[in-house]
């Protein structure tokens, strides 16, 4: 029974993390099929876009073979999400790391520093009613910055910095072992042991999430670019209708890119979080249950 649940989380996993992220991208790169008259665009006007051309092709191909061959053409488009999802999965924590290096290692910074330095210019004394009124005043504003130019996501709640110490401090008592003080593998080992100790724990369901969002955030801000490209290049031959929304569809984009970016950050930090907690548990379950 066991066996079997691992194999369903495994398959569960799969389709959070790669089938419905690439299902959800390959839906996008094809609608803008839906919002045109592909054959009621010039040859020409076609020929010098390749985002239309793109779109041409594709939509001959399922114009001549989904209504002849409507399972072989939607086992192909299954396989072609499942491809693409571990395409979008692999870019998207490339993106990530690169936007991390660029803006929490590197912009970042100097910026806080001088915001710093401004506040203590204008203001002097940190503790001035002033000063603690316009800091309150600004902190949505500061969230919301903090969430858009940083990328890299905490490993855990700063409240569980003493479990962690914990856990390291009892794996070295009884194993006689220097373990590093690095999350990432304390996190490992407490998937090992949670695994070895049958304990049933939601890390696998917070790190499928994590992928998910970390795909959906980088899926959105390709398809804002493209939807401004092809409104760009066909917005002439689209309806009146979609034309007056397509500011709204692009904005819309804009807030799904925000709104994963958040989600896949916290994710993660649940994830770390909840790995910290487990082990914790299983090493101390003896003083727990006595207590």
């Amino acid at each position: 029974m066991n066996d079997f649940f691992s194999k369903l989380e495994n398959f569960l996993f799969d389709i959070l993390g790669l089938i419905l992220p690439g299902a959800i991208f390959l839906m996008i790169l094809l609608s803008p099929v839906l919002f045109v008259n592909i054959d009621g665009i010039p040859a020409a006007t076609i020929d010098g876009s390749v985002i239309l051309s793109a779109l041409q092709t594709v939509y001959h191909i399922l114009k001549t073979n989904w209504a002849a061959y409507p399972k072989s053409s939607l086992t192909i488009l299954i396989i072609i999400a499942y491809l693409m999802g571990h395409m979008v999965k692999v870019f998207s924590r490339l993106k990530y790391e690169l936007l991390t290096a660029v803006f929490d290692d590197g912009l970042n910074r100097p910026i806080v520093r001088g915001y710093e330095k401004i506040c203590g210019w204008l203001f002097m004394n940190p503790s001035s009613p002033v000063y603690l009124r316009l800091k309150e005043l600004l902190r949505p504003l500061g969230t919301v910055l903090e969430y858009l130019f940083t990328f890299r996501a905490a490993d855990y709640f700063a409240g569980d910095a003493v479990l962690k110490e914990n856990c390291l401090q009892l794996v070295k008592t009884r194993l006689s072992v220097e373990y590093p003080d690095d999350t990432r593998l304390v996190t490992k080992l407490s998937g090992v042991i949670t695994t070895q100790e049958s304990m049933k724990t939601l890390g696998p369901f917070f790190l499928a999430k994590y992928n998910l969002y970390r795909s959906l955030a980088l899926i959105f801000v390709i398809t804002t670019l493209y939807y401004i490209g092809f409104f760009r290049v066909a917005g002439a031959f689209i309806a009146p209708s979609l034309q007056e929304i397509s500011r709204l569809m692009i904005t819309t984009m804009i807030i799904l890119w925000f709104t994963f970016h958040v989600k896949y950050k916290r994710y993660w930090t649940l994830y770390g979080d909840e790995r910290i907690v487990s082990l914790f548990y299983i090493l101390n379950k003896k003083k727990l249950n006595e207590g």
